[in-house]
């Protein structure tokens, strides 16, 4: 019976943290559309988190965490209009980035 009660303890846990990893990619996946503003051609997240997008028109984007595309979300609403980002590079002071139209911008963090 302790068995039984361990196996199905670990069943529910494996389910619930299933269902965390799912959201937080569903999160992902929904912001790659905003950011790519076209169709996402590949889409995946590596053990450590990484989360690499690439878009139907070529357009790649690597993320190290959330607050990263959150940052990118705001970036593409503020200075792209909403256009849709073509490249994004992240250092210690700056982002670097480029809107769809071709404008190229870099902003301190």
């Amino acid at each position: 019976m302790y068995k039984l009660g361990l196996v199905t303890l670990m069943a529910v846990g494996t389910l619930l943290t299933g269902c965390a990893s799912n959201e937080q990619r569903d999160n992902y996946q929904e912001a790659s559309f905003e950011l790519c503003n076209t169709d996402v051609k590949i889409y995946s997240v590596s053990d450590d988190g990484q989360v690499r997008i690439v878009c139907s028109d070529q357009s790649k984007f690597s993320l190290a965490n959330e607050s990263t595309l959150e940052t990118m979300r705001d970036i593409n609403v503020n200075y792209c209009s909403g256009e849709g980002l073509g490249q994004f590079n992240e250092t210690r002071k700056y982002y670097m980035f480029k809107c769809k139209s071709g404008t190229l911008i870099s902003i301190a963090k």
